[in-house]
């Protein structure tokens, strides 16, 4: 029998060497790595990219959002596509900063009818590591890239202890902290020659990128008291323009724009104490932390009604977040105190919680005894804002005073655990945690000691509020159930 070329299966091809594209001299920089899914890919392209680069020294993982803070500044991550032609195809790939989507080097190889698919793929991408020029992780070329990229901020030599010993001159100066805690700023007067009246200056940062002494805002005042104009430099450095209002002495806030759209600032007194109201009771009346999850792809987020009740501002901030995203209340149950909430811009969840590890069912089938565990942010001021895994069983299948609505867990939970999942041993959720029992206030009124008595609300009471949404239905679980897997889409929900 005589073959020709064109009788040969039609996807039998070699790859043949474009001229090489320019890699990128920060491809060293790149100690982690994650490849994305190709649109279109027939071969599993993007899977042998995976195996060749770890086998390149790459370490590679699913999705930056599992790295520290400080590791982050070390991921890459490669997209790639494939397009058919007339005599084979070309494939592309480009390395981008995971951080800044900044291009870190980029190659193509093209394509020819000839020889079998997986040797074709091999070849090929071989010859795309070949082209980026990778040969391991280098911690020069990574500290030559942060130079560059995140250059260090002017500073300003000071120390919370001197801050604390001089006198402030304006109800601006002081020590100021964000809602997460991740910066401890001291707003002081601003170096002579600045173009503002104030600076916050770096005392403490949980960021990688900030040195303690680094200005993080320069703040110049207005004809209006309370009213200030600030440029403010974002965890990348960046410059944002935003006007600050200052509420009651204690609380700072203004809204700023940034690459993925506007999100809100907030910052807190913790020095010195105010006239008036206290600093604590100021945050009490505006500020509430409290837990969410996410419901669906199209950015339902379930909480409690209390931790968002009244609030004028909802923010969202799922593990990895550097800033919240702005929310609004989609549907609310204030008998049952439960509340949907509504992420404005859902394209910032992309790369977030991407695959479902649970989901709501009915609680129905319940038990009494049945071993169940939460995820949430209990008293993050103190304990820290990762999320905190609890496990118990149920101790009651009814609420306080035999409320039918309610079980009784031994799970333990903590101002803040509000609106957290409970699962089954399956990773379904029977409920959300609402209350628990104040043992100190009880004692005081009947001279009982009660310890971890807590409650959450049945879910039954949650899918029937999400049946009165249009077209918004529960996501369906993508992934087994696992701790490490729910928390990437369990979020901190901050209400002002």
């Amino acid at each position: 029998m005589r073959f020709t070329l064109r009788s040969l299966p039609l996807f039998l091809f070699i790859f043949a060497l474009y001229p090489p594209a320019a890699a990128g001299t920060d491809i060293g920089a790149c100690k982690y790595l994650v490849v994305i899914d190709f649109s279109a890919d027939p071969y599993g392209i993007a899977q042998e990219l995976r195996t060749q680069a770890s086998a390149k020294g790459f370490a590679v993982i699913s999705a930056v959002s599992d790295l520290q803070p400080l590791d982050a500044l070390k991921a890459c991550v490669m997209t790639g596509s494939w397009s058919k032609n007339s005599s084979g195809g070309q494939l592309a790939v480009r390395v981008v900063d995971a951080m800044n989507g900044g291009l870190i080097a980029e190659a193509s190889v093209g394509a020819i009818a000839w020889w079998s698919i997986s040797r074709t793929v091999r070849g090929g991408v071989a010859k795309i590591y070949s082209q980026l020029g990778y040969s391991g992780y280098n911690e020069d070329v990574y500290q030559q890239k942060i130079r560059r990229e995140y250059p260090t901020r002017p500073k300003v030599a000071t120390t919370e202890e001197e801050i604390k010993k001089s006198e402030p001159h304006n109800r601006l100066e002081g020590i100021w902290s964000d809602a997460r805690d991740e910066y401890r700023l001291g707003v002081v007067p601003a170096p002579q020659g600045s173009n503002a009246d104030y600076v916050a200056v770096i005392i403490r940062s949980n960021h990688p990128l900030w040195q303690s002494g680094e200005i993080k805002a320069e703040i110049r005042s207005t004809a209006a008291p309370d009213v200030f104009t600030c440029t403010y430099f974002l965890a990348n450095k960046k410059p944002v323009g935003l006007t600050l209002s200052l509420d009651h002495d204690a609380v700072l806030r203004g809204t700023m724009p940034t690459p993925t759209g506007s999100t809100d600032l907030l910052l807190m007194r913790v020095w010195p104490t105010t006239t008036g109201d206290s600093t604590q009771e100021v945050q009490s009346k505006s500020v509430s932390s409290g837990t969410g999850f996410l419901i669906n792809r199209a950015g339902l987020v379930a909480t409690n009604w209390h931790v968002v009740a009244d609030a004028k501002h909802v923010g969202v901030v799922f593990p990895g977040w550097r800033e919240p995203a702005s929310a609004e209340v989609a549907i609310k149950d204030v008998v049952n105190d439960l509340a949907v909430l509504r992420v404005i811009d859902p394209s910032k969840l992309v790369g977030t919680c991407l695959e479902l590890p649970f989901q709501l069912k009915s609680s129905q089938g319940t038990v009494l005894g049945q071993h169940v565990s939460t995820i949430g942010y209990p008293l993050t001021p103190l304990l820290g804002s990762n999320p905190k895994f609890t496990e118990g069983t149920v101790s009651s299948k009814s609420g306080w005073q035999d409320d039918p609505r309610t079980f009784q867990i031994s799970a333990q939970v903590q101002p803040g655990s509000s609106g957290s999942p409970m699962f089954d041993s399956e990773g379904n959720i029977i409920a959300i945690v609402v209350a628990t029992l104040d043992a100190g206030r009880l004692y005081q009124a009947a001279n009982i000691s009660a310890q971890n008595v807590n409650y959450a609300i049945k879910s039954d009471y949650l899918l029937n509020l999400l049946g009165m949404l249009p077209d918004q239905l529960p996501g369906v679980r993508t992934t087994a159930f696992s701790p490490d897997k729910a928390v990437s889409c369990i979020a901190i929900i901050s209400a002002w």
